[in-house]
């Protein structure tokens, strides 16, 4: 019997990032299992990879490696796939970041996967174990990059997959599944916020459907013990009908009470029926992107339907309910004034929530903003330094792109570390007894070492 071929998917991540380490990459997952299920007669051993590379291929000595990046982790993903090349191992990219912007892709790389890519990898794997990925291979296969010469090649976008149930569940098996842990149950959002990157990556709004979410969602309750499961959808209750049926099919099966729940939402479609229903289903904590506290700024990053009025009305709908209501915040917009910041300042403290965050405005690729900060030649398509694109500023805030026009560097960043220090004494006070206090903490002392340690390196 032949020897099964041996494929090594990576994810790039920055490891000194708690949350990047404390869940598996589903994408990857998906991955394997439309293989396993499209290629069922092909013999074919996968294993994932976060950290350690070089042992990981010592290890298992892939035929073919896979990286997925996102755009603040790229130089990681490129340095990757320089060292499998080096060692004459095909290196195939995929990710957002090269799917907003193909013409980063490494020479390195035999090609890329350009958006939602579990058809597209199945015919990256078929022509692989069928003699190459040359030109010649690859011309055929929608949805890809890859270098002709010195020409870069992009074959016709590949239609998204229009009925979602048809994929598989993610290789679970493959990963470490922790106690809480998370799900996908819809691709895209049918808001376009001007800094979000997702909206544009996944083309527009799909559901998998409320059976499917529910026998997942059993799945992991029965075979893998998890008493936490996070919806990382970008809108998980975009449609209100579905929510109602996965409710009556989580009761039918006598799951309710034995799994609670988180989400994001927006707070503009938030209302006490929904509320009502999410607390009924075991919604625990909820966070939303709330964004602003000044209405102008609030506008201008996501558009006319949001307003401060309705983030204050989002707040009170989920604590009403029962369920924690926690904020994210953005501040440096083009044209934000100091005052108005200020005003998102005062909206947290009076606000009643929970949790709370606050970033710098950051420019992703393929958003409006990055456009904006094009043009102001603050970023490239092919930047030095893509770690400059971390939203958490903290972490070097020299390093910090600023798209401020009113506020100088110093004194956006002199703002953003009033906002920080307001961020850590709200959610100590909080934390204790907050639903999420098993996952928080321990990133929260994370983050306090890594603080320390950026301090002492200083002296």
């Amino acid at each position: 019997m032949p020897e099964a071929a041996r494929i090594l998917l990576v994810n790039a991540i920055n490891p000194n990032v708690a949350w990047e380490t404390s869940y598996p990459n589903l994408g990857l997952g998906y991955l394997i299992s439309s293989v396993r299920q499209r290629l069922p007669g092909e013999r074919i051993e996968f294993r994932i990879a976060e950290r350690r590379l070089e042992r990981a291929v010592a290890q298992f000595r892939p035929q073919l490696v896979g990286i997925s990046s996102v755009s603040q982790n790229f130089d990681a993903a490129q340095q990757y796939a320089a060292y499998c090349a080096g060692l004459g191992i095909p290196v195939v990219l995929g990710g957002i970041h090269i799917s907003a912007l193909p013409g980063c892709l490494p020479r390195t790389c035999a090609l890329a996967c350009l958006g939602e890519s579990e058809e597209t990898f199945v015919e990256v794997v078929q022509a692989f174990l069928n003699g190459g990925l040359s030109p010649a291979d690859l011309s055929s296969i929608r949805g890809i990059a890859f270098w002709e010469g010195d020409r870069l090649r992009l074959t016709p976008d590949r239609p998204v997959i229009q009925n979602l149930d048809l994929l598989p569940p993610p290789a679970r098996e493959l990963m470490k599944i922790r106690r809480h842990t998370y799900m996908f149950t819809s691709r895209g959002c049918p808001f376009h916020c001007r800094f979000c990157a997702s909206t544009r990556y996944w083309k527009r709004l799909r559901f998998f459907s409320a059976e499917y979410v529910v026998d997942e969602i059993e799945q992991l309750v029965r075979g893998c013990d998890v008493y936490l499961i996070s919806f990382f959808d970008d809108l998980f209750v975009a449609k209100f009908s579905r929510l109602e049926e996965i409710l009556r099919l989580l009761e039918r099966r006598k799951l309710l009470g034995k799994v609670r729940f988180t989400c994001n939402c927006r707070a503009d479609v938030v209302t006490p029926e929904l509320a009502d229903i999410m607390a009924r289903m075991g919604f625990v904590s909820v966070g939303m992107g709330l964004e602003s506290g000044d209405e102008q700024t609030l506008r201008f990053l996501k558009g006319n339907h949001a307003s401060v009025r309705q983030n204050a009305r989002a707040i009170q709908c989920m604590k009403d309910a029962g369920i924690r209501a926690n904020g994210s915040f953005i501040i440096g917009s083009p044209g934000e004034t100091r005052q108005q910041a200020m005003r998102t300042y005062e909206f947290i403290r009076d606000s009643g929530l929970d949790l709370f965050d606050a970033h710098l405005l950051t420019a992703y690729p393929g958003t409006p903003i990055w456009e904006y900060a094009k043009q102001r030649g603050l970023v490239s398509d092919n930047m030095e330094d893509w770690s400059r694109l971390d939203v958490n500023a903290y972490r070097n805030p020299q390093k910090a792109i600023i798209l401020s026009e009113t506020m100088g560097r110093q004194e956006m960043l002199t703002l953003y570390k009033k906002f920080k220090r307001l961020s850590f004494r709200r959610n100590l006070a909080h934390i204790w007894l907050h639903p999420l206090r098993a996952d928080v903490i321990p990133m929260g002392w994370k983050l306090f070492l890594d603080f320390a340690a950026r301090k002492l390196r200083k002296h």
